[in-house]
């Protein structure tokens, strides 16, 4: 999928700069590609939103001014780590020729044969690095995890795709369904129970001496 935004060139670098923008609902960032200087740019915070959580998608700037549309992926976002505000955004050019890396997301599909039986699915990564054409990059990376049995486990060697390339670990574990604990570790944890609820109230008494005493 290749989303389309506009964009504008932005003079004016600083933080001051930068501040006045976001409060005028705009968003600066930067586009560069290989072998060429950086592109300052400034975006609509409202338009940059609409699909800011889909990194791995295509991006086609269209840059006030400039005859030639940047094509781009999203390879860094900066986020006020209090309000979650976008701050900055970061457009790597890409060459549609050219292969390229990107970082998509796992999503497991099915009801586990071993969930089904009482087991637990662990799903331990959710994200997977990729080298592909452009045209080939995929929104998602769906995972069939209906056969696994308790016991059994997806790791990343496992994994066939057409037309790109798993960059992680090919011993990686992607998803595992475990059995439920029972018996004897349960019995521990609910004699152990008693002890940390009388634990408890000394900790919140700790913690509210620790906020007076920073008062």
């Amino acid at each position: 999928m290749t989303h389309e935004i506009e964009a504008t060139l932005r003079e004016e670098r600083g933080k001051e700069k930068a501040k006045k923008l976001r409060k005028q609902g705009l968003i600066p960032g930067v586009f560069y590609e290989k072998g060429k200087e950086a592109i300052p740019l400034t975006f609509n915070g409202k338009d940059l939103q609409k699909f800011l959580g889909e990194r791995h998608a295509i991006v086609e700037i269209k840059v006030k001014g400039k005859k030639r549309n940047l094509k781009a992926i999203i390879k860094d976002i900066q986020t006020n780590p209090i309000t979650d505000e976008v701050m900055h955004v970061d457009f790597q050019g890409v060459t549609m020729s050219e292969k390229l890396t990107a970082v998509v997301p796992v999503v497991l599909v099915g009801t586990p044969k071993g969930v089904k039986l009482g087991g637990m699915l662990e799903h331990l990564i959710r994200e997977l690095e990729v080298e592909c054409y452009p045209k080939d990059l995929p929104e998602k990376l769906e995972i069939d995890v209906s056969d696994l049995e308790v016991g059994d486990s997806i790791h990343v060697s496992d994994l066939k795709f057409e037309n790109l390339r798993i960059l992680d670990d090919p011993s990686e574990t992607i998803a595992v369904v475990e059995g439920r604990k029972v018996g004897e570790e349960g019995e521990v944890e609910e004699a152990e129970a008693p002890a940390a609820e009388m634990t408890e109230p000394e900790v919140i008494k700790k913690g509210k001496e620790t906020e007076e005493e920073s008062e």
